[in-house]
């Protein structure tokens, strides 16, 4: 409902750069909220979790695809879609969302690659594949926020997974900040895109 809505609004105001930058970072959100306060149930988590996420990423396909392909900027991306994809199979489908944080899980040392090399081949990945959007000239061109927030907001979960459920005070605190500093910069980033939007039909 909430993406139908911000999709819709988007349609009404033709305002769709406000509509690709709320809609993929809501997920973020919703990890630091269950991470820091908890959830009441683990499995109606899991299915929001990979809902948003998957809206997510289908933003940024949807802007990133527009671009002309950069074999560079495509490869980079494939790893670390791979890289991801292996270390979630390896962990499980619940303990890539906090089953141990949020559901009691056993902690379990998991040893197999890529958990053999890195601590957080997840996070890595994510990087890896948003990072790599940037390689392609003219998608940084006109969405390098889109994608830099994108990694910067890994950099973040990857703080609060270091710091564990311990610190949810210090976890509380630092997430509001980083969301609200993450609203501004996506707010201003759309506002530029649709400027430029609107500036380059005038000239048209």
């Amino acid at each position: 409902m909430f993406v139908a809505v911000v999709l819709a609004g988007a349609a009404i105001g033709r305002e769709p750069a406000f509509a690709i930058y709320l809609v993929s970072f809501v997920y973020y959100g919703l990890y630091w909220y269950a991470f820091a306060w908890g959830v009441d149930s683990f499995r109606v988590f899991k299915r929001d979790a990979l809902l948003l996420k998957a809206v997510s990423v289908a933003a940024l396909a949807f802007v990133y695809l527009q671009a002309p392909p950069d074999f560079l900027s495509l490869g980079v991306i494939a790893l670390g879609i791979l890289l991801n994809a292996r270390a979630a199979s390896v962990l499980g489908l619940d303990r890539t969302y906090y089953g141990h944080e949020l559901a009691g899980l056993e902690a379990r040392r998991v040893t197999a690659f890529p958990y053999s090399l890195m601590s957080h081949p997840m996070i890595v990945g994510n990087v890896m594949a948003f990072g790599g959007t940037l390689l392609n000239p003219d998608f940084r061109a006109e969405w390098w926020p889109l994608a830099a927030l994108h990694v910067v907001l890994n950099l973040a979960l990857l703080a609060m997974e270091r710091a564990g459920p311990r610190r949810r005070a210090t976890i509380r605190l630092a997430g509001i900040l980083v969301l609200a500093a993450t609203a501004a910069a996506g707010t201003i980033a759309a506002s530029n895109d649709n400027d430029s939007s609107h500036l380059s039909q005038e000239t048209s």
